[in-house]
């Protein structure tokens, strides 16, 4: 006994079984309920409200964005954001929490002092100081495949409702989706484009009754008045107005002011899905000179990345 509290001790991990007082009552309502769980940093804070937002790994940039100002604004609304600190989606969600000082719990499919996927260790090693690390895999377990449908109905179990932004035909966040349902949770859908692959699996689940997501405030209204939760909206002079002035989004967008005529006609016709060159050249009509010094001006003023080779979009988010 003395060996296995040592063990979780040198990987910094604590241990609670679910006859402990503080092992999260919504796990301890599913019918396979895990024996215990081995975490880093904090559990969910029974108290407050939980989402869970999760999506695809190889998500596009404008789900990449949507995922940012999704965790941004509920770390806002002191909403705590449940994930699997998965690349994508799920990674982007939890970052922008933290990065706005809320918090965040990602729940592993390896053992908890396993940081998977590898490219998130950075996210790993900010999660226990801002939330937590939760697996029920103990230490030095490998992120198995057979491991993540298991996870996912921890994911769902400790949230009260659950966000997909982007989702293919077969997903594992669809399978996410019909076990939050069998739990009774909330289930809402970030609305994609008609035809294209990852937005197929948000399209189905509107399609079969899934709430639609367009306001953070009006979905967290509807959430909490279902949960039986006080809503609090954001005072005035922090309310998310979905202006180009919101400081939830501050830290990644521009305003126009000090542009050349040039870089503001390249800043109206880029969108957040990405635009190749041809297609600003035929937009915007001006030559390859002008476009390309006036996209690198942009760059430099971190306004516009490129996405992927001479694809570009622009690098703020402002939702309606």
């Amino acid at each position: 006994m003395k060996k296995s509290a040592d063990l979780l001790q040198q990987k910094g991990l604590k241990f609670c079984q679910r006859d402990d007082r503080h092992f999260p009552q919504k796990l301890r309502e599913l019918l396979d309920c895990p024996h215990g769980l081995f975490y880093k940093g904090d559990l969910p804070d029974p108290d407050i409200l939980s989402v869970a937002v999760i999506g695809a790994r190889r998500c596009s940039h404008y789900g990449a964005k949507i995922a940012a100002y999704l965790g941004a604004q509920l770390a806002r609304y002191k909403v705590q954001v449940i994930s699997g600190m998965a690349a994508g989606i799920d990674g982007m969600a939890q970052k922008a929490c933290i990065e706005e000082g809320g918090r965040s719990f990602a729940v592993l499919g390896s053992g908890a002092d396993i940081c998977y996927p590898p490219e998130n260790s950075r996210l790993y090693r900010s999660l226990p100081d801002s939330g937590g690390i939760i697996s029920e895999f103990g230490p030095a377990t490998p992120p198995l495949p057979s491991h993540f449908p298991i996870r996912n109905r921890l994911i769902c179990g400790l949230a009260d409702a659950v966000i997909v932004v982007e989702a293919r035909k077969k997903s594992g966040s669809l399978i996410t989706v019909d076990l939050a349902l069998d739990q009774g949770k909330d289930v809402y859908a970030v609305p994609g484009r008609f035809g294209d692959e990852l937005s197929y699996g948000c399209n189905h689940l509107i399609e079969q009754g899934a709430g639609i997501l367009t306001s953070v405030e009006q979905f967290l209204e509807e959430v909490c008045q279902r949960n039986g939760v006080t809503y609090n909206p954001l005072e005035n002079e922090n309310r998310h107005s979905d202006s180009n002035d919101d400081p939830a989004c501050s830290r990644h967008s521009t305003t126009h002011a000090g542009l050349t005529q040039v870089e503001q006609l390249i800043i109206q016709k880029l969108e957040l899905d990405a635009k190749g060159v041809d297609q600003l050249l035929e937009e915007t009509g001006l030559t390859m000179s002008q476009l390309m010094e006036g996209i690198l001006a942009l760059q430099v003023r971190n306004a516009v990345q490129e996405v992927s080779r001479n694809r570009y979009a622009r690098s703020s988010i402002t939702l309606s």
